[in-house]
């Protein structure tokens, strides 16, 4: 299960909501037929979101954040796997008690400057790694952005450089500014802890 949710939303311009529709979106497209995924909208603007892999959610986390825009509305993820077999009947009702404890969890964070997010009962070794990805996907400019979700796709430099029609030299510099490298460390470091392999 995992809970998007963009803090004091209320206040943000309207383009906030179009972008939230694009994450929707590409969620929708990245999901292959083996892995069945709901989402809908639940308490207004918060995207709800069902996966009937086990801790798949946090790798939808990363990816909903790499397509967010840095902005004053960060956009928070609360993320958990219960032992529960996905809803056959109409996802919309399922009503497991974890929901609750989810969105405790994502309370903790709303006004964190470190941290986009959380976990019920989060190993610290995973918090770290989180926070330090927090602060990445923070401080990007757009192109550093552009190139990242490239490069996250496993496209190369001389791809995105094309791409992008940007010399190879400007693509490597913002592959690095972008700390795109370390982010794909903390992913692996993920996949291998919830053995997403």
């Amino acid at each position: 299960m995992l809970i998007l949710d963009v803090s004091n939303s209320t206040k943000a311009p309207p383009e906030i909501y179009n972008h939230l529709s694009h994450i929707e979106r590409k969620l929708r497209d990245l999901n292959s037929n083996e892995n069945k995924l709901y989402m809908n909208y639940r308490l207004g603007e918060e995207l709800f979101i069902l996966s009937s892999q086990p801790h798949y959610s946090i790798l939808l986390a990363f990816y909903a954040k790499s397509l967010w825009p840095a902005s004053d509305f960060p956009l928070k993820c609360s993320f958990h796997t219960v032992d529960d077999s996905y809803p056959e009947y109409n996802p919309d009702r399922w009503d497991h008690s974890s929901i609750k404890v989810v969105r405790e969890s994502l309370q903790t964070i709303k006004k964190s400057k470190v941290q986009d997010f959380s976990s019920p009962d989060m190993p610290k070794g995973i918090e770290i790694a989180l926070m330090y990805a927090t602060d990445i996907f923070r401080t990007v400019t757009p192109l550093q952005q552009e190139v990242m979700q490239f490069y996250l796709t496993g496209m190369t430099q001389k791809e995105i450089a094309r791409l992008t029609k940007r010399s190879v030299s400007t693509i490597s510099k913002h592959v690095h500014a972008s700390r795109v490298k370390q982010l794909t460390e903390i992913i692996d470091y993920l996949i291998t802890h919830y053995e997403l392999e």
